[in-house]
């Protein structure tokens, strides 16, 4: 990592890109997962673009898979259950919208009438990030495996923001379905989830040793702090106000 000292606007060095902080308390590591890498390059977009909900999602999604369904996340449940959104800031005139710089790209959950009902857990996520974006600065792009930063605007939404699993692969998501399912009813939510994430320190969206479900007894020690964002527990007022930081406050 590096601070972006008196830049203005950035101009990251060669073999950077450009990361805010609020990605980074909600999971997001270094080097990078192969699946915060996979959105990027599914959905052609740099790191910046995504919104600090994208970060979230991705998060409480690699935690389900990994620590619920003891799997690593799942490319084509992903594509199952989330679309892309394209945001254009407002600019003062009805009807008229202007790409930005960062948090162009949104994913939801596919829930709209014209849509299939979806089988997971609630994911109510804060619409509340004032200020998220001042706090930026340069990460290290390990192996060039992020797109590099051109600070290029999205203007148009992508056809393959939306695209779903082709059919015949769909059936092979009904055991996880399944088991999404049974978790919906029996009260996980997103905040539970994170909430079991912040106590057990694990940095989620970094390339990591071991999967979630495999930090137990038995993992070196060694192992098991390649997998976490701090060498302390984090007190449990904090964990309250790290899971509060991230959904709404309804959940």
């Amino acid at each position: 990592m590096a601070p972006a000292a008196d830049h203005r606007e950035p101009r990251p060095p060669k073999g950077y890109v450009v990361s805010f902080a609020k990605y980074h308390r909600h999971g997001l590591g270094s080097p990078l997962s192969r699946f915060m890498r996979a959105l990027c390059h599914h959905y052609g977009v740099e790191l910046q673009h995504f919104s600090p909900n994208v970060v979230t999602a991705a998060a409480v999604f690699a935690a389900v898979c990994e620590g619920y369904l003891g799997i690593m996340p799942h490319w084509d449940l992903w594509l199952h259950l989330y679309r892309g959104e394209l945001f254009n800031a407002p600019t003062g005139t009805t009807g008229m919208r202007k790409p930005v710089r960062a948090r162009c790209l949104n994913l939801v959950l596919k829930t709209g009438k014209t849509e299939r009902p979806r089988d997971y857990i609630l994911v109510g996520l804060t619409s509340n990030h004032t200020g998220w974006d001042s706090q930026w600065f340069y990460l290290w792009n390990d192996d060039d495996l992020l797109p590099v930063y051109t600070g290029r605007l999205i203007s148009k939404h992508p056809e393959n923001w939306t695209y779903d699993v082709v059919q015949v692969h769909q059936s092979r998501l009904d055991p996880f379905l399944d088991a999404l399912k049974k978790l919906r009813v029996e009260g996980l939510t997103a905040a539970l989830v994170l909430s079991a994430v912040h106590h057990r320190r694990v940095l989620l969206l970094m390339s990591r040793p071991q999967r979630m479900d495999e930090m137990g007894p038995g993992i070196s020690s060694r192992d098991l702090e390649a997998c976490r964002m701090s060498n302390e527990a984090p007190a449990a007022d904090e964990v309250v106000a790290r899971v509060r930081a991230a959904v709404a406050s309804d959940f």
